[in-house]
This record gives structure tokens, sequence and C-alpha cells, in this order.
């Protein structure tokens, strides 16, 4: 029987408690679990500060907790599936250990409550556990002006639960779907006498995946506190552990047999190349604390900060690529290759503001003042070596033992220790002027930044000014032209050798123009928004992952235009659209056969669709159907012949049902069934043909939920 994967659903909170789409206009004991206060009108991440997204100059998208609820959605790649501009699930089912995504063309940080998410030196990667936001916020462009190290493409902030002011709340879960998914999840907060408000939230999960040995399973808990320490003062402090006992895999799929023609035909999407033995741990523990003080009604400072620890233990066996005898175009045996690791990461981030409002004749200004600072230190120990060959249509397996730790890698090429640490500081100002319909944006940083690879070993030092101005201007009948332009800089500790010496790379820079509109239909929520845009980077980084060899030369470029929708409509209808067409191409290069050529892993962009019906009154409220349509247009796979995958276009579905409309004693309780790849297409998600891998996406999932919200 054809086995399908499950695509692990988080069920954040209250979970089916209100229309996703509709948050804004549902009551509030509805929504305190789902969102907390912020409308999704409005975004804090583009100016750290919290501006209507229809009056600033730049795009972002908002993705909520109830968005992710509602869809079925697992993880942070999943989410991004609905924001025009990025090309997401880089490696499909096989690679589910890491949020591999690409924002307009480019690798994007991710930030926790404004703190930068710092790694590993190898493959120690942190990733939030969905349970734990209440939303997410994507920023386009370069944002490294109040960011600091931030790349060209933009960045996605993501945002913690928060303890809310409410005597009691709270929602538990229960979630079983194919291949074996199991989910308990659980969320309560309240009060402690008057001054003291608290939040835990924590989920349980685990699930086999569409790889025959591949499994996921997560423990995870977070917990808030906030103290009003009088009228104008209040301090948060959260806690969170989270522990993978199994991660997944970090598999590939050869090109030979899914992508790229075999003579003995396509190979099961459900296929190993790996061995039992697989295994990727991970655990990750962090500290945060938040405290805010209201000098008075018009100037405030907020700091923050964030401890984060993780620790790593990888051991693989994996497909290299190759067939074992390319000469044979009848082989199925293909080579394999083995990897081990052990990291651990430490990191501490600070950012300290003051912001403010005052006026100067007729303009008003909105002005933010800002120092931050990061470190991080890291330690890997790993080894490449080699592994047994398998046959791709009738595997063998057992026929080598996993290595447990580098030192017991086959035939590796060498031992590596590395210790990297970074440090940055920065300075930035920003100013929003607002002169009647104008909206004016001006901010400037100073970054000081420092990479070293590891004791007696390379360094780099750099600093670097960044800016961004951007103008707004809002017509009478809902409309808003806009124009900005902004710079990036993103250093890194990768190794590069040119002429054969081996030095740190120079950091990327970016700069990015970007004209578009934005639509408020006059007395509704509906908003639209439309935007063209241009990215140069310089100083482009390419690892070659076989010899894990680096070079640093030449210039991207990334144009293209996105559209995005989000429509409330009547009778209880809501509609989401995003649209996005990109070019990205290599322009400048030390090599001139690279020039004109993508981006491996880049797509040229696609269209989804989101349609609901809940209504909220009649004998059907309570009730919703809905479904999402995703085309994902081809993505680059280099090659000699310069190739591209093949686009695909994915049918989702959903029903919910709250049957608390039925009778009072169910008050509370609601059911949902979520199906992703409804139709089951069979396809690949990417390829890099440089080194013979591809990735299969996800099959059909199907999942059911329960949940009580009280």
């Amino acid at each position: 029987m054809k086995r399908f994967v499950i695509s692990a659903m988080v069920l954040s909170s209250a979970v089916y408690a209100a229309p996703a789409l509709a948050e804004d206009q549902a009551n509030e004991d509805n929504s305190i679990v789902v969102t907390g206060a912020r409308p999704r009108s409005e975004a804090t991440a583009g100016t750290k500060s919290s501006a209507p997204i229809a009056e600033t100059p730049q795009s972002i998208s908002v993705i909520s907790a109830a968005d992710i609820a509602d869809l079925g959605l697992s993880n942070l790649n999943q989410a991004l599936r609905f924001v025009a501009g990025v090309t997401t699930e880089q490696r499909g089912s096989s690679a589910e250990v890491y949020d591999q995504f690409k924002l307009r063309g480019f690798d994007a940080p991710q930030f926790l409550d404004g703190l930068k998410l710092i790694g590993g030196a190898s493959y120690l990667e942190p990733q939030i556990d969905v349970s734990r936001l209440d939303r997410i916020e994507v920023i386009k462009g370069p944002a490294s002006v109040l960011y600091g190290q931030s790349g060209p493409g933009g960045l996605v902030a993501l945002s913690s639960k928060l303890p809310l002011d409410k005597p009691f709340y709270g929602a538990v879960s229960g979630t079983y779907g194919t291949y074996d998914l199991y989910r308990a999840d659980a969320d309560v907060g309240g009060k402690i006498g008057d001054s003291v408000l608290w939040r835990i939230n924590g989920s349980v999960n685990g699930a086999h995946t569409q790889q025959t040995f591949s499994a996921r399973e997560r423990q995870t808990i977070s917990g808030a506190l906030t103290f009003n320490l009088d009228h104008a003062t209040k301090l948060t402090l959260l806690g969170a552990y989270s522990n993978d006992p199994q991660n997944g895999s970090y598999g590939v799929f050869p090109a030979s047999g899914t992508f790229l023609a075999n003579p003995n035909g396509k190979l099961s999407t459900s296929t190993d190349f790996g061995e039992p033995g697989n295994y990727f741990k991970r655990e990750q523990v962090a500290a945060t604390y938040i405290l805010t003080h209201e000098i008075n009604p018009d100037w405030s400072i907020r700091a923050s900060g964030r401890y984060q620890h993780g620790t790593s233990r990888l051991g693989i066996v994996y497909a290299s690529g190759s067939l074992v005898d390319t000469t044979n175009p009848n082989s199925t045996l293909y080579n394999r290759a083995s990897y081990a690791t052990r990291e651990r990461s430490d990191s501490w981030v600070f950012d300290n503001q003051v912001h403010g409002r005052f006026a100067t004749g007729a303009v008003k200004h909105d002005v933010l003042f800002g120092v931050d600072y990061q470190t991080g230190n890291a330690r890997s120990i790993n080894a490449f070596g080699s592994a047994t060959p398998l046959n791709g249509y009738a595997p063998v397996y057992g026929t080598m033992v996993v290595p447990q730790s580098p030192a017991q890698v086959p035939n590796y090429f060498s031992l590596n220790d590395n210790k990297p640490r970074s440090n940055q500081a920065g300075v930035y100002a920003q100013d929003e002027l607002s002169y009647g319909a104008l909206r004016v944006l001006l901010s400037g940083r100073q970054d000081w930044a420092s990479v070293r690879t590891g004791p007696n070993t390379a360094s780099q030092d750099s600093q670097k000014f960044t800016y961004r101005a951007g103008a707004l201007y809002t017509l009478p009948f809902g409309l808003a032209p806009y124009v900005s332009y902004s710079t990036s800089f993103e250093p890194n500790g990768t190794l590069t050798q040119p002429n054969g010496v081996i030095t740190v790379a120079k950091p990327s820079e970016g700069k990015q123009i970007e004209a578009g509109a934005k639509y408020t239909v006059p007395g509704t929520q509906i908003l639209v928004t439309g935007a063209w845009f241009q990215i140069d980077q310089t100083n482009l980084i390419t690892t070659n992952p076989l010899t894990n060899v680096a070079t640093q030369s030449g210039k991207v470029r990334s144009s293209g235009v996105e559209v995005e929708a989000s429509a409330p409509l009547p009778y209880g209808f809501n509609a989401k659209l995003a649209y996005s067409r990109q070019k990205v191409r290599t322009i400048a290069d030390a090599n001139p056969a690279n020039i004109g050529k993508g981006i491996m892993g880049v797509g040229r962009g696609g269209v989804s669709g989101n349609l609901e019906w809940a209504p909220r009154a009649g004998r059907w409220q309570g009730f919703a159907i809905g479904g999402a349509v995703r085309h994902v247009d081809s993505i680059y796979a280099g090659g000699a012949a310069r190739q591209s995958t093949p686009g695909f276009t994915l049918v989702d579905a959903l029903v919910r049902f709250d049957l608390g409309t039925i009778a009072p004693r169910f008050q509370g309780v609601s059911l949902g069934v979520n199906a992703a790849n409804l139709f089951d297409k069979k396809y690949v998600t990417t390829c890099y043909l440089d080194y013979a891998w591809c990735w299969y996406g996800n099959r059909r999932t199907v999942q059911g939920t329960i949940a009580y919200r009280f």
C-alpha cells in the first residue's frame, strides 16, 4: 500500500477558534489565544514600530498563528508557501531538518522577537517550533539598516506568544494523521494578582516521514512572565527548551531516476538512500528579556536581549549523486558517502531603543534611535568520508554501519575542528515623517563586525554604513504609490582560497530599488499590494557541498514583480492571493562561463490562492470549508545544460466545525481536517545538477484535530 508522508501540524493556541483570514473581525474571546492584540494590518518588523502596512514604503507580508493552524502548517518552510517572492521547501520531503528557503533569490536570516537567531559552525541551525509563534512577518528587500547582518532579499521576523491581560485562558489539542503523526499541544495563561501575567505553551509531537527510515520527534516547552513594575514599566522574561531526539533526515536523491531519465524508470519517493541507523539529534535552550518603559505619552524605551545555546549530533549515510558506472545506461547502483558531526553553539544578542514622537511645524516625526550588539561562538568537529553503494531500485541495507562520531567516518578526508566566533556592534537612527498625505522614511546605520574562524586562523574585520530612504503618498481613494532604496551588509565566516591562501570571505553587500503601490478598498479591510524590485548583490559566496571549498566573486542581480492581496469578503468568504515573477542571474564573474547563469534552487516565482467560507452568523455559523491552490514555477537546477526543474501545481483542502454552535455543553470544542497535496502529485522540488542531487516534494498528507479552548 502506498504510504503518505505526514506533515506535522502545529495547532497553536486556540487553533480553530476564529477564522484565520478574518481574525481582525473576530470578537476578543475568540482571538485571545490566537494572535493577541496586534491587527494583521500593522507590522512592527519593518520599522521597529507599529506602522500600518498600507503606509510603509516597503513590501511586508504577515502570517498569523491562526493562518498556521487553519492551513495545517508544521514549520516555517510550509508557512512561507503563501508569500510572494519566496522559493520555499528547497529540499523537499527528505530534508526538513532546516527551514531552507530563498527570499527574492537570496538566503534570508531569521529574527525572533527582534533578535537574530545565530547558528553553529556547520550543520547546527536553530529552528523555532511554530507552536511558540504569535505571528511571522516577512520583510522584503535589504533590512540591514535596523538589524545589522541581513541578506539583500530580506529577513523573516518571528514573534513569540506573550502573556495576555486576561484572568485565565488557554487551549489544548490533539492531532493524528497519516504516517503515524501524533501531536499534543497546550497553551495556558493568566494573571497573578494585579501586576504579574504568565503564559506557558508546549508541544509533544512525532511522525514518520516520506523516507523509509526517517522520523521526527520533538518535545518543546516555553514560558513567559510579564511584570508590571509600575504604570509605565514592564519586564517580560521568556524561557524556551526544545529537544529533538529524532529530527527527520537530511537526505538527497540522485538526479538520475528523479529529474533525469533512467531506463529503469523513476525512483520511488519513499526510497531511503541512507541506512536505518541514520540520526540527527538537536537540543535548544534560550532565555530572553524585554524591558519597556514609557517616559511620557510620546517617548519610550525598549531594551531586549537573549542567550541561546544549542547542541547537535549527526551521523548519516547519503547518496552522493552519481551512478557507480556512468558508462552503463542501465545502471541501478548509486554511489553514497557518509558524514558525522558534533556541534555546539552559544550566542548573546542585545538591542536597545529609544522611540519618540514630535512635530516641527506641519511635519510629524516618529523617530527611533538604537544600539545593538551580538556575539556568537561555536564548535564543530566533523568529517566527510566514503560509504558502500546502494541499488536505488532494489535497495539492500545493512552493508555498513552509520558513523557514531566523526572519527568513525570511513576513509574520512580530514577531521575538521572549527571554532568560529563573530561579533557585531551597530548604532542606528530612523525618522518616519508625515506631512499631510506624504510619508517619508529615512534610516541610517553604522556597523562594526569581526569574524574569527578559530584560534590562530583566518579572520576578517569590517565596518559598513547602510541606509534606507522611502516615500509613500496616500491618495484619497485608497491608493498609495511608493518608492524606496535600501542597502545591506552581511559578514560571514566562510573560508575561501584565493590564490591558494586561506582567508575569511569579505562581507556580502546588496542594494535594492523598489517601486510599488498599496491599495485599500475604502470602508473595508481589503488590501492589495504590488511591487517591482531590482537587487544587486556583490561578493557572492558559492560553496561546493562535495569539497566544502568556497569561492567569492562577481555580482548577482534579482529583479521581478510581486502582488499580494488579502480580502475579507461578504457572506463569510475570505480570500488571499500571492503572485511573483522574478529573474535571478549572475551578471559579473571572474569565470565568464558563469555570466548569465541562474542560482541553483531559485525559482522564477509562482502563484497561490486561498479561499475559505466561514459564516459568522446564521445556520452555518461555526462551520468552515476552504482550500488553496499553489503553483510553483520552474526552479533553476544548473548543470552543463543550464536546466530547470518543471513547475508544479498542488491543491490543499480544509474543513472544521465549532461544536459549540450545536449545544452549549460543547462550547470551546472544535474539530478539523486538513489535506495537503490533495491529488497526491509526485514532483521534484529542486535539483542541484552540478552535484547530481535532487529532492522529491511531499506527497498527500491528511490529518485530523480535536481542540478545546477555555
